[in-house]
């Protein structure tokens, strides 16, 4: 296994303060915690692919969404207990912390994760096109197929 991460925080990432209320993709708010709790693999919104799977991921092709690493380091929590992932995503969590590339204040520890994601829907400010919906959902290319 040879998992990569992105080497930014993506704008509209879930785990950033930034991150739409309630917005969670195709994701639920007890899937992406449980995902957390047991140190399961959790991919970029923006990297995925239609019939993605875990080889994907863990090959280091889909790379592991940045935010849900540090959302666990602002959290105090350490990635190495689960037998399978916890190993690699210690090793992207140090390598992460030493980057030092986000501000702390940005990130949503778990708490504020379930807090910002937990008690409001998703109601745009502005409208939005079909294609500009559908990437924000994790969709590219003409045909907006998932990624």
């Amino acid at each position: 296994m040879k998992l990569t991460v992105c080497s930014k925080l993506c704008t509209e990432c879930p785990f950033s303060k930034a991150s739409p209320k309630g917005w969670l993709g195709f994701h639920t708010l007890d899937g992406v915690l449980k995902a957390q709790q047991e140190e399961g693999l959790f991919s970029c919104h923006l990297a995925r692919k239609d019939e993605m799977t875990s080889d994907n991921i863990e090959s280091g092709e889909i790379k592991i969404c940045r935010g849900y690493i540090a959302s666990e380091t602002k959290s105090g929590i350490s990635f190495g207990q689960n037998h399978n992932n916890g190993q690699e995503l210690k090793r992207l969590q140090v390598l992460i912390t030493k980057e030092s590339k986000e501000d702390e204040n940005i990130i949503l520890s778990r708490d504020e994760f379930k807090e910002h994601h937990g008690r409001q829907t998703v109601s745009p400010k502005r409208s939005l096109s079909q294609e500009e919906f559908l990437r924000r959902q994790g969709y590219r290319g003409p045909a907006n197929k998932p990624m």
